[in-house]
């Protein structure tokens, strides 16, 4: 990866890299209150998708998978997992969280630039379609960005597509922002 991880949460990426090499994820958890942490590592967002009926025979690609708020829980539900992800440091925090898994591969660099030639049974957008702009270099980021999506989609495949809403229900039922905390 020769780009730059211009998407940072700053210093707690390098706290999270360094807690998920030396500790358990329960004793993390159980031991910190730091809402950054909490944040990052909580399984509570498993809860978007733990409901959903995936094909246990099923390949998923999972495209801004960040620091693995999902991954794990894809990595159970289905046969493959690929992800891609912008940032160095969230891939490498992604692949030490889910180091247990012997079904899952991550690669890094800008979604625009990186070419897969597998077909997959799912494609995941969560949080990602959003800031499309920034990535995707074109007049009509947001089509462009869902035309190279589908090109990733086996025939009868499925987009499973999420976007963070300040308005959204969570929010309304007294949830903090995920990146103030408030």
């Amino acid at each position: 990866y020769k780009g730059e991880d211009l998407y940072s949460d700053g210093e707690v990426e390098d706290r999270l890299l360094e807690l998920l090499r030396t500790e358990e994820m329960e004793t993390i958890l159980r031991g910190n209150n730091d809402w950054a942490i909490l944040y990052h590592l909580s399984g509570i967002r498993h809860n978007l998708l733990e409901w959903y009926d995936f094909d246990p025979q099923a390949t998923l690609l999972e495209i801004g998978s960040g620091c693995g708020a999902l991954t794990g829980l894809f990595c159970e539900k289905v046969r493959r997992v690929k992800g891609i992800e912008l940032s160095r440091k969230r891939s490498m925090i992604n692949a030490e969280r889910n180091r247990k898994f012997d079904n899952f591969e991550i690669m890094v660099g800008n979604f625009q630039d990186i070419e897969i030639e597998d077909k997959f049974d799912y494609v995941t957008l969560i949080g990602v379609l959003e800031y499309a702009p920034s990535y995707i270099n074109s007049k009509t980021p947001f089509d462009d960005m869902l035309r190279k999506v589908g090109r990733y989609l086996k025939s009868g495949g499925k987009l499973l597509l999420a976007i963070e809403n300040k308005l959204g229900m969570k929010y309304w039922s007294g949830a903090m922002e995920d990146h103030t905390g408030r």
